[in-house]
């Protein structure tokens, strides 16, 4: 009796010949009427598997054939291919399934914190800080109690040069995980951008305590130490420098508050007496006896003065003979301005200088 004519010829006679026992609807299954051979689904295998028509290991065996020839609809999944396993499948078929499954679908991808926190760190990466700042709030606000999370936003609104913001998430990283080596370097950075020169330094050193191996906070640490030690080493030469300027003024003016307060000279020693420090200068008279005699020359007075400005005291100190007592009588008859010692009046000595000449210059 032939059941279905139109079955593929190889597959057909060993399946009327293996399986003449199965049921009607087994035979269905595996056979169609029709000249198209449409793949095994899940359904069929199992129901072939659980046939008693024939033996276990030729139900494989005649299943793996018709899996290899027309292929299954379902993909193979651990959980199906338990389900085969457990029903009796060998592993002959379920290497026939593997190779004729169709892939199965991809699963859909999971949009949790990671997927923003790898975007934000890919646009980090290229300088694009706004839209990373952008994930970085989203993926937060699925994570919040993520310290990783709040450090790479940190990161961004310190590269935003926004610190008071950068700062709030390093110290709530650091609430999280308080042995964050980078939460304190970053922080570190922050507090230093913003001049807080103390707390950068605090935070450096907190750094490199936790993690000797953090190069970069070593680094900074010793650049700002540095610094300090420079600008200290600076302000105390300049202090030097202005305690110096500070007593050298207290020194003058103390010295000139002795000079003032100081008991002023009985005479000022004037030196040469020039013609700008009278009122009045009175020239000698040529003595007759000396034009008589040709004689010339310097002579040289020696002059008192008074408080008034007058002359009380003449006395030539060189000259002709001829010539001195003219000079002398000039002298006495001069006028000079008062004399002044630290805003008190003092006497004068000095030198008068006549010239006497034949030419008629005095």
């Amino acid at each position: 009796m032939r059941l279905y004519p139109t079955v593929s010829r190889t597959l057909s006679t060993k399946f009327i010949l293996m399986t003449g026992l199965l049921s009607v609807f087994v035979l269905g299954t595996f056979m169609n009427a029709t000249a198209q051979t449409p793949q095994l689904s899940l359904a069929d295998l199992l129901i072939g598997l659980r046939s008693q028509k024939v033996s276990l290991p030729e139900r494989n065996r005649i299943l793996a054939e018709a899996v290899m020839e027309r292929g299954v609809t379902f993909a193979l999944t651990p959980e199906i291919e338990t389900e085969l396993a457990a029903t009796g499948a060998a592993d002959e078929l379920i290497k026939a399934i593997k190779e004729k499954a169709p892939a199965p679908d991809p699963p859909e991808p999971q949009i949790d914190h990671t997927f923003f926190q790898r975007r934000a760190i890919e646009n980090a990466s290229r300088g694009e800080y706004t839209m990373a700042l952008a994930d970085y709030n989203t993926a937060v606000e699925m994570k919040a109690d993520d310290p990783a999370l709040l450090l790479g936003r940190g990161r961004t609104y310190l590269n935003l040069r926004s610190y008071d913001r950068s700062i709030a998430d390093f110290d709530r990283a650091l609430e999280l995980s308080p042995s964050d080596s980078n939460a304190y370097y970053n922080r570190g950075v922050a507090h230093e951008r913003m001049e807080k020169i103390d707390l950068a330094l605090d935070d450096y050193k907190k750094a490199v305590e936790l993690d000797d191996k953090n190069e970069t906070a070593k680094q900074s640490l010793k650049r700002l130490e540095d610094a300090i030690a420079k600008a200290l080493a600076e302000k105390m030469e300049a202090d030097r420098l202005e305690a110096e300027r500070i007593k050298a003024e207290e020194e003058a003016k103390r010295k000139e508050e002795e000079e003032r307060n100081a008991a002023p000279p009985e005479f000022l020693n004037l030196g040469n007496i020039t013609g700008d420090m009278a009122r009045r200068m009175v020239m000698p008279i040529y003595p007759s006896s000396a034009r008589q005699s040709k004689v010339e020359g310097k002579v040289m007075v020696s002059v008192e003065i008074d408080l008034e400005g007058n002359v009380t005291s003449a006395s030539a100190v060189s000259g002709h003979k001829l010539l001195r007592e003219a000079a002398e009588s000039a002298a006495r008859k001069s006028k000079f301005n008062p004399l002044k010692f630290n805003e008190h009046s003092v006497k004068g000595r000095g030198i008068i200088v006549y010239n006497f000449s034949l030419s008629g210059n005095e």
